[in-house]
């Protein structure tokens, strides 16, 4: 009986270790496969995103291309982008959302040269803008996009 016993614990060990090794030369072919490419000459870390997670796990930041440009972005407990900043061929841009998603803030560096910033109304209704080309203006836009005050004022 007790050689028999000993036989049957031989062969669960067995069985053990060859589950052990399955699981490990698994679970290191998976890693490598999800891992990002690291060129070893220049240390230089590759992908098309990254994630920054809280303790919750919820994704709270990504580095990422969308439409073939870079976009940096924040994002609020429920995953809504709250604060982004976007860079292409047109220029720079920096966006300050509400918790509806609504952009109340925005400043931006065009590729002609200009760039500003802008106030925004609930809804993206109305606007303050400041704006710096060659020279400078200051624009107050109501609910329906008119025009409401123009500093300096347009010269006909």
């Amino acid at each position: 009986m007790r050689n028999e016993l000993e036989g049957r614990i031989q062969a669960l060990e067995r069985q053990t270790r060859l589950l052990l090794g399955v699981l490990f030369v698994t679970a290191t072919l998976a890693l490598l496969g999800a891992a990002p490419s690291v060129s070893p000459e220049d240390k230089t870390l590759r992908a098309t995103r990254f994630e920054l997670v809280d303790t919750q796990g919820r994704v709270r930041g990504e580095l990422s291309i969308r439409d073939g440009a870079p976009v940096l972005s924040l994002l609020d407990e429920a995953g809504r982008d709250r604060l982004s900043l976007h860079h292409d061929a047109g220029g720079a841009a920096l966006f300050i959302r509400d918790d509806e998603g609504v952009i109340r803030l925005s400043a931006a560096h065009f590729a002609h040269g200009g760039g500003g910033f802008a106030l925004h109304g609930p809804d993206s209704q109305g606007a303050a803008v400041l704006y710096y080309d060659e020279s400078a203006s200051l624009t107050f836009h109501d609910a329906d996009d008119n025009t409401t005050l123009r500093l300096p004022e347009e010269r006909d």
